[in-house]
């Protein structure tokens, strides 16, 4: 038997981690942080505890295409989202609010008719 409460906390995890670009470039936008607040950040507002090894390459990849940059700042590497990156986020996230539609409206219909 499945525990509904551990099915929705495997899929918020599961769409943190498969969208943590949108996560991290949302949390970025306006509030530079470092990695480990990311992570505490993360971690507050969805219950999912991200290892370095999951962060830290992506945000080595987000500065790599110039979405954030990053800057030493009292013994820590501060990240900030760029101009480029806001624009990025507000594209990606639209898509995702689309694709999110489309997936309650499957739902909707298909669930709906099988009741």
């Amino acid at each position: 038997m499945v525990k509904w409460e551990l099915l929705e906390e495997r899929i918020v995890a599961r769409h943190v981690k498969t969208f943590l670009d949108i996560v991290v470039l949302a949390m970025l936008n306006g509030k530079p942080m470092y990695g480990y607040k990311l992570i505490a950040a993360v971690h507050k507002e969805f219950g999912v505890l991200l290892s370095p090894g999951s962060l830290y390459p992506l945000l080595h990849s987000l500065e790599d295409n110039k979405l954030i940059d990053s800057r030493f700042q009292g013994g820590k590497i501060v990240y900030a989202v760029t101009t480029n990156g806001k624009k990025k986020f507000q594209n990606v996230f639209t898509a995702y609010k689309t694709a999110i539609r489309k997936m309650e409206n499957f739902i909707k219909l298909h669930g709906e008719a099988s009741s």
